[in-house]
């Protein structure tokens, strides 16, 4: 069995160069632009929109009191449609909306938006109904690029330590406070990968296998310490339910 045909790439969008207008004050060759959502029934008689699509009048008998669908609302709704289609082949993409996350209550899980600071990356929602602003620090997104942060801990023992977010990490450890030690990471997803640096005068070391929480442990063969500008890259493996060095 052949594949399906590639279909023909649309380079702009239909009717782009028609003149707006609306169905009340139509234009020869023109369209409806912006498009509307609400209903027009009983605003325009035979108007379209996005809540109706073409009303029951467009496809009511002329002779039984029906109304002719209008041309500028067909330019206006395949104008549309096809510049949205033309942006994808383009190759471009969307960033987050407030307008879009209103209207559909929440990005879904592995929805992806370009960031704003930076057009060469992305965020992947993490949680379905996402309502937050990546772009402003919200919570359940991931970056398609690493993150950085930095803490300055109290010196001893550190338990399951929260990491910022799912995304990868760059994270500078302050030791001025003594000498400290980590025994696990509170990982957010398979494959999360930490950059830990000791930007300290102290040792900061990672514990081997000692956590009180199994699969937040480092699976080293002994302990790691870091003195001072030193660093590691570790990643999660949910396979061994453990933190390796990567």
């Amino acid at each position: 069995m052949s594949g399906q045909p590639t279909p023909p790439l649309l380079v702009e969008a239909f009717a782009k160069n028609a003149t707006t207008c609306t169905p009340a004050a139509p234009v020869p060759g023109g369209k409806t632009a912006p498009f509307p959502s609400t209903s027009q029934i009983g605003v325009t008689n035979g108007a379209a929109s996005l809540v109706d699509g073409f009303p029951p009048l467009t496809m009511t008998a002329l002779t039984s009191g029906g109304t002719p669908p209008f041309g500028v609302d067909m330019n206006g709704i395949l104008y549309l449609l096809s510049s949205h289609i033309a942006a994808l082949q383009a190759g471009q993409w969307y960033g987050w909306s407030s307008t879009l996350e209103t209207a559909m209550g929440g990005y879904a899980q592995g929805a992806i938006v370009q960031q704003a600071a930076d057009l060469n990356a992305f965020w992947i929602s993490t949680t379905a109904g996402n309502t937050t602003d990546p772009d402003t620090g919200g919570a359940g997104w991931m970056s398609t690029k690493p993150l950085y942060n930095s803490s300055a801990p109290t010196a001893g023992a550190h338990n399951n330590v929260a990491l910022p977010g799912p995304s990868d990490y760059f994270l500078d450890v302050d030791t001025t406070a003594g000498n400290l030690s980590y025994t696990g990471l509170v990982a957010q997803r398979d494959m999360q990968r930490v950059t830990i640096t000791n930007t300290g005068a102290n040792l900061l070391t990672l514990s081997a296998l000692t956590g009180s929480t199994s699969g937040n442990q480092f699976r080293l063969p002994t302990d790691l310490a870091l003195v001072q500008n030193q660093s590691v890259s570790l990643q999660y493996v949910t396979a061994v339910t453990k933190w390796v060095v990567a």
